[in-house]
């Protein structure tokens, strides 16, 4: 992780674990990590592995997160680990802007072989490279809270003329009444939305 993203990160789990109420002991125990560790990641001294990071971010009630122009990036599938969900992120955008993974590989400095074992998330991979990947798509690898997540999300939506599946069921799942939401709070009119609802054949508590 360059220098710039291990202190950002670094900073963001400190704020996070202030807001928790945690000291660094309490999340090195939480987390199987020294206090020492802690500090020093917390200063943005130590490069850490993307399973451990992932793992903080769950016990301060957030997620890691792949953010491409201030929105989530999302991708649909079942993940085992929290790398194999991001590093496929990652290797979908690659692909999306048409970098060949041997010269995206040049430009990282490693093998090409080096970079199809990190893109399968085969093995342990550390947020170094994971953020040096994420800086050369012109991405940022960021901790997330559950609430800055469903208000990103929710952003999305606003700004979208139609309604995808994901997107109602987010709302389904997130909010009682979701039509008088998305009329009142997004200043859709309600025609537009009960036909989108009725194209979707999906119905909601009114």
């Amino acid at each position: 992780m360059e220098e710039n993203s291990r202190k950002r990160i670094g900073k963001r789990i400190g704020e996070l674990r202030l807001m928790k109420g945690y000291t660094k002991q309490r999340l090195a125990k939480l987390t199987g990590i020294s206090s020492a560790s802690v500090t020093r990641i917390e200063a943005g001294r130590h490069s850490v592995g993307i399973d451990t990071l992932a793992k903080i971010a769950r016990i301060l009630d957030s997620t890691l997160e792949i953010v491409e122009d201030g929105k989530l990036r999302v991708e649909r599938g079942k993940w085992v680990t929290e790398r194999e969900r991001i590093l496929i992120q990652l290797k979908n955008i690659r692909i999306e802007k048409n970098f060949r993974q041997r010269k995206f590989a040049e430009m990282l400095g490693i093998a090409c072989c080096n970079m199809s074992l990190i893109e399968s998330a085969k093995r342990s991979t550390g947020s170094d490279i994971v953020s040096q990947i994420a800086n050369l798509l012109n991405c940022r690898l960021e901790i997330v809270t559950n609430s800055e997540r469903n208000t990103m999300a929710v952003k999305e939506i606003k700004n979208c003329k139609k309604l995808s599946q994901a997107e109602i069921n987010f709302l389904k799942q997130n909010y009682r009444e979701p039509l008088f939401f998305l009329t009142k709070r997004l200043g859709r009119s309600e025609i537009d939305i009960k036909s989108n609802l009725q194209k979707l054949k999906l119905r909601f508590r009114q």
